[in-house]
Order: C-alpha cells, then sequence, then structure tokens
C-alpha cells in the first residue's frame, strides 16, 4: 500500500502580510479639461504637512511613518472645487477638479469671480 504524504495542517499555512499603511503616495491632478493643475494643494487628514503639484499636475506624499488607514485625501486649488475622498488602497486615483461655479479665468491667467448684480426682468 502507497503511503499518502504528508499535508500540513490549515492553521499552519502561512498567511500573506496585509500591508499596514503606505509611506508615499503619487497622484495626478488635472482641471475639468484634463490639463495639469500646477500649485494644487494635496493633505491627508491627521497629517499637517500639505503637499503641492508640480508643473506637470503630480504630487508626491511622503511620510516617516505610515499613513493612516483608511486615510482622507483632500485635494483644493484657487478657483476650483475642493475634493475629499476616502483612501483605501496605497494607489490614489487621478483627480479632476471642476471650476468653482461663477469662476473663470482671463487670459492673463487671474481668476474672475463673476456674480449677477443687476436686476431681474419679468
Amino acid at each position: 500500500m502507497a503511503q499518502q504524504p504528508a499535508t500540513a495542517p490549515v492553521d499552519s499555512v502561512a498567511k500573506p502580510a496585509i500591508p499596514t499603511g503606505c509611506m508615499s503616495l503619487t497622484g495626478l491632478v488635472t482641471d475639468e479639461n484634463f490639463q495639469p493643475l500646477t500649485g494644487a494643494t494635496v493633505q491627508i487628514q491627521g497629517i499637517n504637512d500639505a503637499f503641492s503639484t508640480n508643473s506637470e499636475g503630480r504630487y508626491i506624499l511622503t511620510s516617516k511613518k505610515p499613513l493612516p488607514r483608511p486615510a482622507r485625501l483632500k485635494i483644493s486649488a484657487i478657483g476650483y472645487e475642493t475634493e475629499e475622498f476616502a483612501l483605501n488602497t496605497c494607489i490614489p486615483p487621478d483627480v479632476a477638479l471642476r471650476l468653482t461655479p461663477g469662476t473663470r479665468f482671463k487670459r492673463d491667467g487671474r481668476i474672475k469671480k463673476t456674480s449677477s448684480t443687476g436686476k431681474v426682468k419679468w
């Protein structure tokens, strides 16, 4: 009679390590036309540091200790609506910010907030 190979008990099987947190995050911030946003602020709630996007709209967040999980990522830029979302992985999504209603850019790069001050005709 042939012998069956010995099998290890189920409890002794090695389980994959679950990552406890990320030490860095990278991503891309664009406007609603998918053009890179330079100088947008990227922040993880609970951490005092804020990071800015570079000329290509990219950011790199680095930390000396693992980032909290789940984390909340907040991205803002002047003239744009702030985006905030839960970050459950170490790979944040690319974000496209929308202009704040009533905001438009002039040709020289300045931001103008428009408002209605005239009478409404019925």
